[in-house]
């Protein structure tokens, strides 16, 4: 069983990935960029699962579905499974470019509208962390 310390250690993790981010975005290092956007993006709905089902699920299923179903019951105010279905291809192709038959096509303003759309992600996390008491509502 996933505690809450492991859940804040978690968080904090979460922070340093996006502020990678945002510092890989400053070098103008897009694909490292995307990469730590997946990272976040990843850390925030196993986070979100654990929250949600109290537990960590050994299932994976796929964190789309995951996404989208929690939209769907209205644990999340908004789909973000598109959102996350892309950022995922990119980031093989950021990670993997030229050996992945997915063309690189995404431009720095593709990059920073993941970024809005995770940090958008973030707080509704957050939100659902804080009602559970995991997170402190500072």
């Amino acid at each position: 069983m996933i505690k809450n310390e492991e859940l804040r250690q978690n968080w904090e993790k979460i922070n340093s990935q996006l502020e990678e981010v945002k510092r890989f975005l400053e070098e103008e290092k897009l694909d490292e960029a995307l990469y730590f956007m997946w990272l976040a993006a990843e850390n925030l709905i196993n986070a979100l699962k654990v929250s949600v089902n109290g537990f960590y699920l050994k299932d994976h299923k796929e964190k789309t579905y995951i996404l989208k179903d929690y939209f769907i019951q209205e644990k999340l105010k908004k789909d973000y499974s598109k959102t996350f279905e892309t950022l995922a291809k990119y980031r093989l192709v950021a990670e993997f470019h030229p050996y992945t038959s997915i063309p690189k096509s995404y431009t720095r303003e593709d990059v920073l509208n993941f970024l809005k759309e995770i940090q958008e992600l973030k707080k509704e996390v957050e939100r659902i962390l804080i009602k559970k008491e995991v997170l402190d509502d500072n």
